[in-house]
C-alpha cells in the first residue's frame, strides 16, 4: 500500500482550512511485504509508524528544509531493534551524512540529531540498488535550485513513481514518460497553477496543468497532484479539483491509503 503522509509544499500550514487534504510537506510510505520504503522526510515522517518486520529504506530527493525536516520528530525511532537504510541518488554518502548532520546542529537545532541517532545507516544510492535487487530502483533527475533526484519502483509487479520538486520544461517530456511508462501510481509537483508560474520561474516547480497534460500523455493509473502550494486552502483545491482531475489525474490528500 501507498500512504501519503504529506502532500504539502514549501512549509508546514497545519489549520482548520488544511484540515482536508492536510497540512503537512512530504512524506511517502509503501509498504510491500518484505520493505518499508520511504520517500522524503517532510513533517509528515513524524506520523510513519517504522517496521520491526519490513526492512525501511528512506530514499532523500534533496535537502531543501521541507523534505527532510521531520527526520528528527519520529517517535517510533526509539523503539526500533534494527537499523533504517537512508540514502539519496542526490549526492553520495558523504554529502548526505554532512547536509543533514548541518541542518540538524547549532544555530539550528539544538543537539546534532544526526550524530545521536545510532539507527540510521547512511548507504550509497548505487548499493542499495545492488543489495535490494528484487526491487527495481530507478532515478531521474530533476529541474529544480540545487538539483533534485526523482525515483521509480518497482516491486510485487507495481510501479511507482516519486517526482516531486521539479521545474517541469517541454524538453523533458519524452524523458519522463519514458520513466513513468506502465506505472501504476505518479506523485507530481503541482505546486503552482499556470497562471502563477511567471512570477514563480526559476523557483523548481510545476503546475497542476502541466501535469494534466502530460497524464495524458503516459500510461499510468493513478495520476497524484502533490506539493500542494501552503496557501492553497481545502476550499480552493477542491475547485481546483473539480476542473481538472478525471479517470487518471487525482489530487493527493494526508492519510490517503492506496493499494500497491
Amino acid at each position: 500500500m501507498i500512504i501519503n503522509h504529506g502532500v504539502r509544499g514549501s512549509t508546514p500550514n497545519p489549520s482548520y482550512q488544511t484540515l482536508g487534504y492536510g497540512g503537512n510537506t512530504p512524506c511517502v510510505e509503501i509498504k510491500t511485504k518484505k520493505y518499508q520504503l520511504i520517500f522524503d522526510c517532510g513533517s509528515g515522517f513524524s506520523k510513519v509508524k517504522l517496521s520491526d518486520n519490513r526492512q525501511t529504506i528512506i530514499f532523500i530527493s534533496h535537502f531543501h528544509h521541507d523534505h527532510i525536516q521531520g527526520l528528527a520528530f519520529n517517535s517510533y525511532n526509539s523503539g526500533l531493534n534494527k537499523k533504517i537504510i537512508l540514502t539519496s541518488a542526490h549526492s553520495n554518502t558523504e554529502t548526505t551524512y554532512k547536509n543533514l548532520s548541518n541542518y540538524y546542529d547549532n544555530p539550528y537545532f539544538p543537539v546534532n540529531f544526526i550524530e545521536m541517532i545510532n539507527k540510521l545507516e547512511f548507504l550509497e544510492f548505487k548499493d542499495v540498488v545492488s543489495k535490494f535487487n528484487d526491487l527495481e530502483i530507478c532515478t531521474i533527475n530533476l529541474n529544480h535550485p540545487g538539483n533534485c533526484s526523482g525515483y521509480s519502483i518497482v516491486s510485487e509487479q507495481k510501479k511507482f513513481c516519486y517526482l516531486l520538486d521539479n521545474e517541469y520544461e517541454d524538453s523533458q517530456e519524452k524523458e519522463i514518460v519514458k520513466f513513468c511508462d506502465n506505472s501504476d501510481t505518479v506523485i507530481w509537483d503541482g505546486m503552482y497553477l499556470d497562471s502563477e508560474l511567471l512570477d514563480k520561474k526559476g523557483w523548481g516547480h510545476s503546475s497542476i496543468e502541466q501535469g494534466v497534460i502530460l497524464a495524458d500523455k503516459i500510461d499510468v493509473k493513478n495520476f497524484l497532484i502533490s506539493h500542494h502550494a501552503p496557501f492553497r486552502e481545502d476550499d480552493e483545491i477542491k475547485k481546483i479539483e473539480k476542473n481538472f482531475s478525471n479517470n487518471k489525474v487525482k489530487f493527493a490528500s494526508e492519510n490517503e491509503v492506496i493499494n500497491f
